[in-house]
Parts: C-alpha cells; structure tokens; sequence
C-alpha cells in the first residue's frame, strides 16, 4: 500500500492511499508545491483493503489490519477522563484522495471517536459490536 502522510507544524493528516505506486506517484504529482513540501510518499507492506488507520496525539497515524484493530480494542483500558478519545479509527477500503490533492479530507474516510463508552461497548459485546458500528 502506498501512503501519503502530510505534516505541518501540529497538523497531520493522511493526503491519499493508493495501491498502485504508479497512481500513488501521479497523484503526488498533482500536489500544489505550496504543500508538497510537506508531504511524505511511505510503502506499507503486507497490507491490503480492509484496513485501518489510527490517529492518536501521542502516535499520529498506524496502519492496522483487522486482527491488530481487534487487538489494539481488546488492550485498550477505559480512563478516568469520561470525555477523552482513546483514538480515531478510519476504515479504508479502496483508493482514497481528496479532491483538492495533498489537503486533508479524512473526514468523508468512515471514522469513528473511540471512547470509554465505545470500550465498554466491545467489552460487552465483543467483534459484534465493531461490525454494527461499521468499524470492521
């Protein structure tokens, strides 16, 4: 899988995925150079469609297949802080790219807020409750 991560100062965002590097460099190349600069081509490898990117503060963006979201759900731990988002998940399941290249758009990505209530949700009903929120 090839991935376009951009970072600006504190921002970050995810600017496209392709799983054709051809595609993936032709898309970089309609990148205004007023962003270009902050955007970085990486190679995923042994991941396909399905899978799933994780936007947490302390580790901007993983790529997770399938097993690693149930386990990564499985070792996360309810907090103290009501209102804290443990993470944001976003399902991928073909191409994705914004329609002004190298912005972010993740947002039209099906994504989901994950919080205690959604741990204590999984806890209480296990992968069920993951399909139902059409997270897997």
């Amino acid at each position: 899988m090839f991935i376009i991560v951009a970072t600006k100062g504190s921002l970050k965002w995810v600017s496209g995925v392709f799983q054709a590097e051809d595609v993936a460099r032709q898309y970089m190349d309609l990148i205004p150079d007023e962003l270009k600069a902050y955007q970085e081509f990486i190679q995923i490898e042994n991941i396909t469609y399905p899978f799933y990117i994780i936007e947490h503060q302390e580790c901007p963006f993983r790529f997770l297949g399938k097993d690693e979201v149930i386990s990564l759900f499985d070792h996360t731990d309810v907090s103290e802080d009501e209102d804290e988002v443990h993470f944001n998940i976003y399902t991928v399941d073909s191409d994705y790219r914004p329609k002004k290249p190298g912005t972010d758009y993740m947002g039209i990505l099906r994504h989901d807020h994950v919080t205690n209530e959604s741990i204590e949700m999984y806890r209480e009903e296990g992968t069920a409750f993951l399909i139902e929120r059409r997270i897997l």
